[in-house]
C-alpha cells in the first residue's frame, strides 16, 4: 500500500483532545507504533486547561506525522469537524485520547478497505480498565448478524443495519471521499455527537466491510470521560437520535429500515438513562420521554416483534405506567437477580469443573501405576 496522490498520507487519524494529559502520551504512542506507517495524526486541542497541548507539541517535534491544532473549548464534535477539514488521507479514523489500539489496527482495516473498495470498515473491540483487566466485548461488532457476502450494504442487512454494530466511532475506518460526497458532519453537542455521523454513514454507504479482530482497546471507568459526566448532558443522547431520525426520514427508502433505527434508538436512550449519576437528571429525562420524547421519535408506536431484543419493548411498556422511582427500583432489582443467577451458574460450573479435574487427575494416577507394572 503506497502513499496517496501528491504524497498525501494513506490514513488520517483524528483525535479530539480535552484535558486528556493523563492518558494522551500512551494513546498517541500506540498510534505511532502502528505497523502501517503511512498516516498523519491530527490532534485537535479543544481548549484544554491541563498539559495536553504541551504533550502533543512535544510529540509533534519528535514525529512529523503528528499535527497540532487549537480551538476554544466547544465539544468533540466541533473538534472532529475541524480535523476533517484538514485531513489529507484517503481513509479516516476517529480515535479518542484515552484509548489504545492494536499495532495492526490501521494496516488490517486499510488492507480490507483497499481490497473491498468499501466506504466503511468495522472491527472488534476489547474493553480494559486502569487496573490492567482486559475484557472481550462482542456488542461493538455482532458477527452473527452479518450477511455471508463481503462487502455488503444496507439492503443485505435490512432489519439488522443498526444492530450489528455500535454507534461508536473509534472501531470504524471511513473513506474520506465518501464523507465529503455525503457531506457528513458531527453534531455540535457535548455528548453523543457521533450518533448521527455513524448512523447516516451506515445508511448511505455503498459498501461496508468488517475485520473480525479486536483491534481497539476502549478504556472503561474513566470518570473524566463524557460517559462519566452523563448527568451534565442528560438529554444529549435523545437529541442525537431525534436529529438522526429527522435526517434519515428525508430518504424515501428509510421506511424499510425504520424498525432497525427505532430499536437502536431505544437501546441507546435506555443506556443513556442507565448512565445517569443524578436522580434529579434521571427523573427529568424520564418524565420528558414519557410525555413527548418517545412520541417525537414515533417510539410510542413500536411493536414487540420489531425490537432487537424483547426487554427493549417490555421496558418501554413499563415506562408508560411506572414513575421514575418505581422504574429505577425495578431495574435495580432486575440487575440484582441477574447477578444472583450469574453467581449460581458460576458455582455450578466450578463444581463440574472441579469434578472433571479430579477425574482427570485420577486417570493420570492410574496410568502412572499401570506404567510401573
Amino acid at each position: 500500500m503506497g502513499r496517496g496522490p501528491a504524497d498525501k498520507p494513506l490514513v488520517s487519524v483524528i483525535v479530539p483532545v480535552y484535558n486528556g494529559e493523563k492518558y494522551l502520551k500512551e494513546m498517541i504512542g500506540s498510534v505511532l507504533l502502528q505497523t502501517l506507517g503511512d498516516f498523519e495524526v491530527l490532534c485537535i486541542n479543544d481548549g484544554s486547561t491541563d498539559g495536553s497541548g504541551e504533550i502533543i507539541q512535544n510529540m509533534m517535534r519528535r514525529d512529523k506525522r503528528v499535527r497540532y491544532f487549537e480551538q476554544e473549548h466547544a465539544d468533540a464534535g466541533t473538534a472532529r469537524n475541524r480535523g476533517l477539514e484538514r485531513a489529507q488521507g484517503k481513509y479516516v479514523v476517529f480515535w479518542d485520547a484515552d484509548d489504545k489500539f492494536d499495532k495492526w489496527a490501521l494496516e488490517r482495516m486499510c488492507r480490507k478497505m483497499e481490497k473491498t473498495r468499501a466506504d466503511i470498515c468495522v472491527c472488534g473491540v476489547c474493553e480494559f480498565t486502569d487496573a490492567g483487566k482486559v475484557y472481550e466485548a462482542d456488542g461493538y461488532l455482532r458477527t452473527d448478524m452479518l450477511p455471508e457476502k463481503d462487502p455488503f450494504n444496507k439492503f443485505d442487512v435490512r432489519e439488522r443495519l443498526f444492530w450489528f454494530g455500535s454507534n461508536v466511532l473509534w472501531n470504524k475506518m471511513f473513506r474520506r471521499q465518501f464523507i465529503v460526497r455525503e457531506k457528513l458532519r458531527f453534531q455540535s453537542i457535548p455528548q453523543a455527537n457521533d450518533t448521527a455521523f455513524v448512523m447516516l454513514a451506515m445508511y448511505l454507504a455503498a459498501l461496508i466491510t468488517c475485520v473480525d479482530k479486536k483491534l481497539v482497546y476502549y478504556r472503561t471507568g474513566n470518570a473524566d470521560s463524557l460517559t462519566g459526566r452523563a448527568s451534565e448532558n442528560a438529554f444529549c443522547p435523545y437529541q442525537s437520535f431525534l436529529y438522526t431520525f429527522e435526517r434519515l426520514s428525508r430518504y424515501p427508502q428509510f421506511a424499510s429500515f425504520k424498525n432497525s433505527f427505532q430499536s437502536k434508538a431505544l437501546r441507546g436512550i435506555f443506556r443513556g438513562m442507565n448512565n445517569q449519576t443524578s436522580f434529579e437528571a434521571y427523573t427529568e429525562l424520564y418524565e420528558f420521554l414519557k410525555k413527548e420524547g418517545f412520541a417525537a421519535l414515533e417510539l410510542d408506536k413500536c411493536r414487540r416483534e420489531d425490537m432487537e431484543e424483547t426487554w427493549i419493548y417490555e421496558d418501554l411498556e413499563r415506562m408508560k405506567t411506572l414513575s421514575a422511582g418505581d422504574f429505577l427500583l425495578y431495574k435495580t432489582n432486575e440487575r440484582r437477580l441477574d447477578r444472583d443467577q450469574l453467581k449460581y451458574t458460576l458455582r455450578r460450573v466450578r463444581k463440574k469443573l472441579a469434578l472433571l479435574l479430579a477425574m482427570n487427575e485420577r486417570l493420570k494416577q492410574i496410568k502412572r501405576l499401570a506404567g510401573r507394572r
